[in-house]
């Protein structure tokens, strides 16, 4: 830490070599309905983040973004290996006619709604 007198002899304290830690939000928005995928990327950020690796987080980011191929409607499953959980993270699109076309556990919507509002919504 740098200390500068000022000339009334006040003393000026500079943080230049301090370290200091911020907390960060990573908000992953696409188009593409991949939410599951996308929630186990950022878990995958989540643990990198409070390890030591030697590249950036943006690293990660910047891969996934500019990487990783989107996959085409009915075509082969995306693999994007995730070094710090057990399991890849998959993208997949199905068929453009097939459900469903989001990547979303159905659970809450069926214990929040009866099913002829479901078929209402969906249909």
């Amino acid at each position: 830490m740098k200390r500068v007198f000022l000339q009334d002899d006040s003393l000026l304290t500079g943080f230049d070599d301090m370290v200091t830690f911020e907390n960060k939000t990573i908000c992953l928005i696409s188009r593409y309905p991949h939410w599951t995928a996308f929630r186990r990327f950022l878990s995958h950020l989540h643990v990198l983040s409070g390890s030591s690796s030697d590249l950036p987080l943006e690293r990660y980011i910047s891969h996934l973004l500019l990487t990783v191929p989107v996959p085409k409607p009915g075509g082969q499953c995306v693999i994007v290996p995730l070094q710090t959980l057990n399991e890849p993270m998959a993208l997949a699109m199905p068929p453009t006619k097939d459900l469903p076309l989001v990547d979303l556990p159905f659970q809450r919507l069926l214990a929040c709604l009866d099913v002829p509002t479901i078929v209402t919504i969906v249909l």
